[in-house]
């Protein structure tokens, strides 16, 4: 029982003394306060009396618990092999505290004020009784997260349960509209869920402390490995058929940086009024609380708004996409707010400053969305669809869920045909009952003129792949055609397809982003890494949590880790186990390990030194330098664990840190 640490020392050290403290005050309160002719006060003294009891049995075996429950190592279960004796112990004393709770309920709704001399003894004893039920509510939750509850079941089935009722505590729907795809369903997490986890007896607590102790040996790797080359010497493509690009002079740098920020914004402006909110409180809260926002949305012209389902935000959405991308009302042609599994919220609007007629795609904001990123084993793309006919086979592989997506917006964009309006000046469909009658303005000037126009694509995160897709299939008709893929989830395209992007998608990704850098293989090599981390862990788990919570910049590897084979032997038995199912696991579904990479060439953000809040912009630009690096790097260093590496994903982030780069290299 390697689980029961982190959960008990936090109720014997903080939930039950002071709640001991406060019923022990209420009972003395309570014996004072009584009225001598009470009839049920005797009932109420013992209910006191009983609850304090369970109380003081429920500490004195969980003091006994948590002694078990800390010997040995995190991968020792043998050594703790009574704690599941004192656990049912416990549960029997909380059933008991939960029917002396009941008949406080009772006596208390029948004594009311009649039996206490002073009011605040009978308030004390609400709050007891009220916090009882709370703290009962918070051991269950706490017991169901620390220990493997569905352990009799097999993975999948393990993780379908806990995801099934995550889905009834969201009160998530299911659309009668879709009997392929049931809308709101969780099971493709809980399916990627399982498939990761399986093999590995592992609940949230142990994925948290061998996440910490990975964060301990990737602190290394990221001190001594840097990836790639950095911009100011260039790029070398290296790929057949490219032609290398010569160094770049800081202003040239600076431009590609300032473009990058530039489509960055749009692509954060793709995710609406919530995420401008979070990037920027006070100017959403304000278009929120203002009458502008709402009621400029209202009056814009609507003939150039030509889908997009109603919903309660999407005048705050659209007023919110407006000033994150700096765009126009003439200038904004279309949005689609559509959001489903495999559904993708995205706008289509002109950026005249630069000639280019921009589709921006948004990231992973809804369950939905979620849903669509755990779709990662890869399917075979078309190849003549997207002209790569010399490509077969794994060559073509991509990204599931991104499939999906982009097949949806390409029978959006062709019902609607809002980009051969612009580009070429077809007469649109008009059938759909969503469209409105007045098509967007064609691209005036000559046709030479119009030829400079440029389509550019851009997203974040699943947004990023989604555009990198499209592009694959409009480059076809649209020759002029560009791709800013900001954070693009890791396992996107087959090498082959990635290195064919090149030519047309730039993708930044920041930090130790973990989307970046997310794929089969990654998930995992990160899987295998975290049991090993734990059989060498030679401390229980809460002193490792202890140890990293309060002191981690003076913990060393040494202190934490055995060194290899000098692991336990019940502890090498788990691993030589896991090993086993690991192989068996990648022979039987093949795609779990399908190598994918991201799109196109690879600017790297690299933080070369710890940011703090309160940072200025100043030293921003000294904190992190740019770096080319390729697909085939970033993958083989895999899943890099840190402080950051989930917020490094945050697109707010990364529009600041580009920003601020660009200014850097102008200014030199």
């Amino acid at each position: 029982m390697p689980r029961v640490s982190s959960l008990l020392t936090f109720a014997l050290y903080v939930l039950f003394p002071r709640r001991c403290a406060v019923v022990l005050f209420v009972y003395e309160r309570a014996h004072q306060g009584l009225e001598s002719h009470c009839p049920v006060g005797n009932a109420a003294l013992t209910w006191l009396f009983g609850t304090f009891l369970c109380f003081f049995l429920c500490t004195c075996l969980e003091g006994l618990i948590l002694r078990h429950a800390l010997k040995g190592t995190i991968l020792q279960p043998a050594k703790r092999r009574h704690v599941c004796t004192f656990l049912y112990l416990h549960f029997i004393v909380t059933i008991a505290d939960i029917s002396f709770t009941i008949l406080g309920t009772f006596l208390d709704y029948h004594i009311g004020n009649s039996c206490y001399v002073r009011n605040h003894v009978h308030t004390a004893i609400e709050v007891v009784i009220v916090g009882n039920y709370f703290i009962i509510a918070c051991n269950f939750l706490g017991v169901a997260l620390i220990f493997n509850v569905f352990a009799h079941l097999p993975s999948e089935e393990k993780w379908n349960r806990l995801f099934s009722f995550l889905e009834m505590c969201l009160c998530m729907s299911k659309s009668r509209e879709r009997a392929r795809e049931k809308e709101g369903s969780l099971s493709h997490i809980a399916i990627c869920f399982g498939e990761v986890f399986q093999g590995a007896d592992l609940v949230p607590s142990d994925i948290a402390a061998g996440l910490v102790l990975l964060a301990l040996q990737h602190r290394r790797i990221l001190e001594s490995e840097t990836l790639g080359r950095s911009a100011e010497e260039g790029e070398n493509s290296g790929a057949k058929g490219h032609v290398d690009e010569s160094k770049h002079t800081s202003v040239e740098l600076g431009n590609l940086l300032e473009e990058g920020a530039h489509y960055a914004r749009w692509a954060l402006a793709s995710y609406g009024w919530m995420l401008y909110t979070w990037a920027n409180p006070r100017g959403g809260l304000a278009m929120a609380f203002s009458g502008e926002g709402p009621c400029t949305c209202c009056t814009w012209h609507t003939q150039r708004i030509f889908r997009g389902e109603h919903r309660p935000t999407e005048n705050l959405d659209k007023a919110a996409l407006m000033t994150c991308a700096g765009i126009r009302a003439e200038d904004l042609y279309y949005v689609s707010f559509t959001n489903g599994i495999g559904e993708q919220p995205y706008f289509i609007a002109r950026d005249v400053a630069r000639r280019a007629i921009v589709l921006s795609v948004r990231g992973t904001m809804s369950v939905q969305d979620c849903i669509t990123d755990s779709m990662y084993k890869p399917v075979l793309l078309n190849a003549n669809a997207i002209e790569m006919p010399h490509l077969s086979g794994p060559q073509l592989h991509c990204h599931a869920g991104v499939v999906t997506a982009t097949n949806f917006i390409l029978s959006d964009l062709d019902r609607h045909g809002i980009l051969n309006t612009i580009f070429f000046g077809d007469t649109i469909k008009t059938h759909e009952s969503g469209l409105s009658k007045s098509p967007p303005d064609h691209l005036e000037g000559s046709e030479d003129e119009q030829k400079a126009w440029t389509l550019v694509l851009c997203g974040h995160s699943l947004g990023a792949g989604i555009a990198t897709v499209l592009a694959l299939h409009l480059r076809k008709v649209f020759q002029n055609i560009r791709v800013w893929g900001i954070e693009p989830p890791g396992g996107l395209l087959s090498a082959e397809l990635a290195a064919a992007c090149r030519e047309w998608t730039v993708s930044i990704t920041h930090g130790c982003d973990i989307i970046t850098r997310l794929s089969g293989p990654c998930l995992l090599k990160l899987r295998r890494d975290l049991v090993d981390a734990l059989v060498r862990c030679k401390v229980n788990k809460f002193s490792l949590l202890t140890r990293m919570t309060c002191l981690p910049d003076s913990v060393e590897e040494s202190d934490l880790l055995l060194e290899p084979g000098c692991e336990a032997h019940e502890a090498t038995l788990l691993r030589r186990d896991f090993e086993q199912f690991h192989i068996k696991q990648i022979n039987e579904r093949p795609l779990m390990a399908a190598p994918l990479y991201p799109p196109g060439r690879l600017l790297h953000l690299r933080r070369i030194s710890p940011v703090n809040k309160e940072m200025s912009a100043a030293s921003i630009r000294d904190t992190y330098e740019v770096r080319w690096i390729s697909a085939q790097e970033l993958m083989f260093q895999g899943l890099l664990v840190n402080e950051t590496f989930f917020t490094d994903h945050f697109p707010d982030k990364v529009v600041a840190v580009l920003s601020e780069l660009a200014l850097k290299y102008y200014r030199r």
